[in-house]
């Protein structure tokens, strides 16, 4: 899994980022940035293929050391919460592999990424301060009505379930 990071998380993180990085599918590729919030630290992730966020709230610096397993069990739990079958979101993270921390790939998305961040912190009165994973703020901006890049609109929690519906090839979640 492709995590592509903005400098202001890079820096966060206790490792170099890969730069050396075959670029995954879209759909196990994800960007990434921090923002505080209450005073706190955020990292919002959206999926570069659809759109959908996953949000960690209340991070501290230790927490950054494992900021790849905190997203996996974040990904995972999210999912879970939005009724994707337990065989589907293990699929989808054995496909999707390890993680692999790299730079932002390009403007638009880095652009997506922060809108994504803006409706996260419109909504901060729903964040959880005893988890680091906010299920229910991710779950509620992926179902934010968003520009598919052209003249049209997508649901990115629904745009998730078609493409892991094509991606495991079959209908049901």
């Amino acid at each position: 899994m492709l995590i592509q990071c903005t400098k202001k998380l890079l820096d966060e993180l206790y490792e170099k980022p890969d730069s050396d990085v075959d670029q995954a599918s879209s759909l196990f590729s994800w960007h990434a940035n921090v923002i505080t919030i209450n005073r706190r630290k955020a990292v919002v992730v959206v999926n570069d293929n659809n759109r959908y966020v996953v949000v960690l709230y209340g991070l501290k610096a230790k927490d950054f050391r494992k900021l790849n397993e905190l997203i996996v069990h974040a990904i995972r739990q999210t999912f879970r919460e939005e009724g994707i079958k337990d065989d589907v979101i293990e699929q989808y993270l054995e496909t999707a592999g390890t993680i692999i921390f790299s730079k932002t790939k390009n403007r638009t998305t880095v652009t997506r990424l922060n809108k994504a961040c803006e409706t996260v912190q419109a909504f901060d009165d729903l964040l959880q301060h005893d988890s680091f994973h906010q299920i229910e703020e991710g779950i509620r901006v992926s179902r934010l009505l968003v520009t598919d890049g052209g003249n049209g609109y997508i649901y990115p929690n629904e745009e998730m379930y078609k493409d892991l519906e094509k991606f495991v090839g079959r209908t049901d979640h």
